[in-house]
């Protein structure tokens, strides 16, 4: 394996990382001047108690995602607790990728508070990096408030400027170039390196390694045998600066679209499944409860996959909770032969079919239904049977309704009353961005 490229040809791109400092929480604080300059910690929901995100003032004081909320109480006593505002943040992000795509064609949106930008076509048309970095930080904070700051990283490929990104104090730019890459590499520590987490930098530091350009001093031979053959090259990349296969798989977010040679477009890879799963504030010991869970969970897995404008075959139901203070897990699925669209025949097989060969030896918490092996409805015959076109009449309505009043505006009799209802949220690493940012 050749790690060491031509300087030449390690500089050829250049890439932003645009962070937004304390997204969730920063947020709400520009919505609401009483917040500002207080610890606030961000929970999915009024009354949990696991902080999903936390302010600037907050992580001061130690307080970080996974954090409960008693235990952040003490270590900041005026702590405030609010609720996610998961529309806020995704309008929020789609503004943010406006901004981003007018900079460059190439963005990926890499988090609900992250994107890469390719600026590497950009030299003759933009001002310098540096200075194009620190008018995207005022574009943002015009567009979503002088509240909200960012980092930017510029870097020569995508590792290397979220790694700037993460180091750089708050509200700065920072470059990693040619002059300092080694200084710096030499001296991250890996919770600021993308692609090595808690696990393996424990091993890593087994052998006494806490900085990637420690790794130089090992080869493959010496890494194999505790790493793979896999990461034992993918940790001798980043040891080097150099981009590991995770962030390199983001070039196939684009392809050419035919029209001019060269000319580049946004591009979804199809996904391959759609899921949803809620863990519930607590034991679900009630049947009608259960079954309100999967006809919600299925609901909004069928309205994304029909958004997304594709069916499929294979339909999963899985369900974890405890027992005498044993944890138990359970999970079941079906593949059909045709394909499934529709909420009622998706329900039916969820809970009629699978849910049913459940043993019911334990009280649930966490349940997760999945629609996977997905293909476009356009590369599919659609079934002439009068039952079939029914169903599709009515989902169709029901599309139109969700889109222009909420998901469930009109719902289902098993959802009579507004506090059962599971709403619909996004995740921070934006696991389902195919949907949340499709037209």
């Amino acid at each position: 394996m050749n790690i060491e490229k031509s300087r030449h040809d390690f500089y050829l791109r250049k890439f932003l990382l645009i962070d937004i400092n304390s997204y969730f929480a920063t947020l709400l604080q520009q919505e609401n001047p009483f917040l500002r300059g207080k610890p606030v910690a961000i929970v999915k929901e009024t009354g949990r108690t696991c902080i999903i995100a936390a302010s600037k003032e907050a992580k001061k004081c130690g307080i970080q995602t996974g954090s409960n909320v008693v235990q952040a109480r003490q270590m900041a006593p005026e702590l405030v607790v609010m609720g996610a505002e998961f529309d806020l943040y995704l309008d929020a992000t789609k503004r943010l990728i406006k901004i981003f795509q007018n900079v460059s064609p190439r963005v990926n949106v890499y988090s609900l508070d992250e994107a890469f930008v390719e600026i590497t076509q950009c030299g003759r048309l933009r001002a310098d990096a540096r200075t194009l970095a620190q008018n995207i930080q005022q574009q943002i904070q015009t567009e979503l408030g002088s509240f909200v700051t960012s980092n930017v990283g510029i870097g020569p490929n995508r590792f290397l400027a979220k790694m700037a990104a993460e180091i750089a104090p708050k509200g700065s730019v920072l470059e990693i170039n040619q002059e300092n890459l080694d200084p710096i590499l030499a001296q991250v520590g890996f919770a600021d390196v993308c692609g090595i987490g808690p696990r393996l930098a424990r091993k890593l530091a087994l052998m006494g390694v806490t900085h990637p350009y420690q790794i130089r001093f090992y080869d493959e031979q010496d890494l194999q045998p505790l790493f793979g053959p896999f990461w034992s090259q993918e940790l001798l990349k980043m040891a080097y600066g150099q981009e590991p296969h995770h962030l390199a798989l983001l070039d196939k977010e684009f392809v050419n679209d035919g029209s001019q040679a060269g000319t580049q477009r946004d591009y979804w890879r199809p996904p391959q499944s759609v899921s949803r799963s809620i863990t519930l504030w607590q034991l679900a010991d009630d049947e009608q409860e259960i079954k309100q869970v999967l006809y919600n969970l299925t609901r909004e897995v069928i309205f994304k996959v029909r958004k997304l404008k594709m069916a499929g075959r294979r339909i999963s139901v899985s369900l974890s909770g405890s027992h005498n203070f044993q944890d138990l897990f359970w999970k079941s699925h079906q593949t059909l032969s045709t394909f499934v669209n529709h909420t009622q025949q998706m329900f039916e097989i969820v809970y009629q079919k699978l849910y049913s060969t459940w043993q019911r030896n334990f009280k649930p918490i966490k349940f997760r239904v999945c629609l996977s092996l997905l293909k476009p409805t356009k590369q599919i015959n659609p079934s002439l049977l009068p039952s079939w076109q029914k169903q599709e009449a009515v989902e169709t309505a029901l599309d139109e309704i969700a889109e222009r009043y909420g998901l469930f505006a009109v719902r289902s009799a098993l959802l009579t009353k507004e506090k059962q209802i599971i709403r619909p949220e996004v995740t921070g690493f934006l696991g389902d961005k195919q949907y949340q940012l499709s037209k």
